[in-house]
């Protein structure tokens, strides 16, 4: 283990740096405090300064780093998005490029796992999830305002459903991660956001 000098907010990005590669890597019940203070190279002392448990450490890496990784994956594309080609070219290009090791997936992988059994990290996982939703709900109510998309949709129904199907589509890539499976959701997805188009004519 190497000698650190003090650097609070150093120490406290290694672990959670570190616990994210556990956690995703394990789960929450099988990553373990050792193997996460060995992977940032530093002691329990260190971390017992910054989280006083496992699951503070988790809240904190669901909060500050998933939370993280789904506004550059999802919020900050829909907020740019200014066309239902928008939404569809953002949708069909992270579809592509979603992966098992990515923070969509390891959102979903870890609110499966405790979201039930634990009310801290649920609330945690919660708030990640709603900001992804609220990115949708958004993006559709410009589309309304500004005309392409359609008036009788409820923007908060239509993004609880797109995020719970794109949360579906990544457990679906444990086990099947060949193009058919990627392509067919792909088109699929395509498809449902063109019945949110107001038609012309």
């Amino acid at each position: 283990m190497k000698p650190r000098r003090k650097q609070p907010k150093q120490t406290r990005e290694a672990l959670l740096d570190a616990a994210g590669v556990e956690f995703s890597g394990h789960g929450y019940s099988g990553a373990g405090l050792g193997g996460i203070v060995a992977r940032a190279e530093l002691t329990k002392g260190a971390l017992f300064h910054h989280f006083p448990d496992k699951r503070t450490l988790a809240a904190a890496w669901i909060s500050e780093r998933l939370g993280l990784g789904i506004e550059q994956m999802w919020v900050s594309p829909l907020g740019d998005a200014g066309s239902i080609d928008g939404f569809q070219n953002v949708c069909r290009s992270r579809c592509k490029d979603l992966h098992p090791e990515d923070a969509t997936s390891a959102l979903v992988a870890i609110a499966a796992e405790v979201a039930s059994r634990d009310e801290v990290l649920a609330d945690a996982l919660e708030q990640v999830f709603k900001t992804w939703r609220s990115a949708v709900v958004g993006l559709l109510q410009r589309g309304q305002a500004a005309g392409w998309i359609h008036r009788s949709i409820q923007p908060e129904l239509e993004a609880a459903f797109l995020v719970s199907a794109l949360s579906g589509f990544t457990v679906s890539l444990k086990t099947s991660v060949g193009p058919e499976t990627r392509n067919a959701f792909t088109r699929a997805l395509d498809g449902y956001l063109e019945t949110l188009r107001v038609q012309q004519g």
